[in-house]
């Protein structure tokens, strides 16, 4: 019996561009954008294949986010799919068996089956790299600010330094048989991995989405530093929130940041990469005042967690989520247990309140509000938090008062939904303070020459 091909031996003998070709891609002629950096084969989809790290080919599918990797990744994608004939699932074989079976089938045919292709050579791609032609392609520096206005953001906001070069304009042309072409202006939020332009968050009106491989898993748009050193950093959900933010509370030396609507542990690492580098020793996790926003404030403590009390979120179920803590002291945890217990007291007083039930008496209802907790080992515990604002708020409130952080963190939460809710209600508020102002009484002339007080408008 064979042995099964290894990983690396794959990855050497196969040539993802044959691979390609042999199973009826064709090299698309003419490719300006990426020459010297990617070619792009089209087929049963449309793939852009390039040289990463370690010289390895690798690619990525322009229609599918998910479809991405090694040749390895290629063919097992292809045997999930089933899309591609003479690529499927073999009964009585798992995934891998059956990659690993196409692979040798196809380094086993002769020589003269093997199709060889003459291709101009590629340098080594970074990540992100591939895609900064396609950013600076399209883009230009913010000069149509509507969309930005119209949503409360003012252009003395817009021009500050820490935003400048920041925030840009994204043209993007469709044309319809018969129709002249015509040119949509976006509003466009570059995401950063280490310092690299690997993403574009576009909003518009009526319209948001992202620049196509845009990798936003790891990935946060960012502020440019205030001039004098920032104390903290500010991080919303999405770049508009965090300019809302700014523009509430002026004058804040912060750096800003937004996770373009997730917060991934990825993310998370790419954060602490940019307080470390700039010697920032404080976060303020500004995300929505909703049961997301507070559900990424307990992600956001996790991962900032210290090495006195490591923790981890180890379950994300619909209605409940478990937090695991090591502490060899337990100081800090008995301290976070006695805060949630204030809060499941109070939460069941207020249960009993309202449903009438007695003080002996705990429903099933009252336990599914309430948060639990379990000692799993001499310095392990774990945490069952229901998934709503009020028990993750009491939950990550407990954590910041109770345990050690690698980093001072604040929560700060907006009155309504988000940051941008906030704004435009101060401003309508603003509206409405003016247009209701009592008038002004201004004196009049009377026959005499003396002056007479009236109402004037203000």
């Amino acid at each position: 019996m064979e042995h099964d091909l290894t990983f690396q031996q794959i990855k050497e003998r196969v040539e993802l561009p044959e691979l390609l070709t042999h199973y009826g891609y064709t090299l698309k002629k003419g490719e300006s954008l990426g020459r010297g950096k990617w070619h792009v084969f089209e087929g049963d989809d449309t793939l852009v294949v390039f040289k990463g790290r370690g010289n390895d080919w690798m690619y990525f599918n322009s229609q599918d986010d998910h479809d991405k990797g090694s040749v390895i990744d290629w063919m097992k994608n292809r045997v999930n799919s089933g899309r591609i004939a003479g690529i499927e699932p073999q009964p009585g074989r798992n995934v891998w068996q059956t990659v690993n079976e196409l692979f040798r089938a196809y380094l086993k045919l002769p020589e003269q089956e093997r199709p060889k292709l003459e291709l101009p050579p590629l340098s080594e791609t970074a990540p992100g790299e591939r895609f900064q032609s396609i950013y600076t392609q399209n883009c230009r520096p913010l000069e149509d600010t509507t969309y930005l206005e119209s949503r409360g953001i003012h252009k003395a906001t817009l021009q500050q330094p820490q935003f400048a070069g920041r925030i840009l304009n994204q043209l993007h042309t469709v044309q319809k048989e018969g129709m002249l072409a015509k040119t949509f202006v976006n509003t466009a939020f570059p995401a950063y991995h280490e310092g690299r332009v690997v993403g574009l968050e576009l909003k518009g009106e009526g319209y948001k989405g992202q620049a196509p491989d845009s990798e936003f898993f790891r990935s946060l748009w960012l502020s440019n530093l205030p001039e004098s050193r920032a104390s903290h950093m500010v991080v919303a959900e999405s770049a508009l929130d965090a300019l809302s933010y700014a523009q509430l509370h002026p004058g804040e030396k912060a750096l800003y940041a937004s996770t373009a609507g997730i917060l991934t542990q990825n993310k998370v690492f790419e954060m602490k990469r940019v307080l470390g580098e700039e010697c920032i020793c404080g976060v303020k996790a500004a995300f929505d005042n909703d049961t997301q926003g507070h559900h990424y404030d307990t992600r956001l403590l996790a991962g900032m967690a210290s090495e006195q009390n490591p923790m981890k979120v180890v379950r994300e179920h619909k209605h409940l989520l478990t937090v695991e803590i090591t502490a060899t002291n337990p100081a800090g945890v008995q301290a976070l247990t006695n805060h949630l217990k204030h809060y499941n007291d109070q939460a069941a007083r207020q249960y009993r309140q309202v449903s009438g039930e007695s003080a002996q008496a705990v429903s099933q209802t009252l336990r599914d509000e309430l948060i639990s907790s379990a000692k799993l080992g001499p310095s392990t515990y774990q945490f069952h938090v229901p998934m709503s604002r009020e028990a993750l708020s009491a939950f990550n409130q407990g954590a910041i008062q109770s345990l050690s952080f690698q980093h001072r963190i604040e929560i700060v939460k907006s009155q309504g939904k988000d940051w941008n809710q906030d704004l435009k209600q101060k401003q309508m508020e603003q509206v409405v303070k003016r247009e209701l102002r009592p008038p002004v009484k201004t004196a009049e002339p009377t026959p005499n020459g003396e002056r007479r007080r009236g109402p004037r408008l203000a």
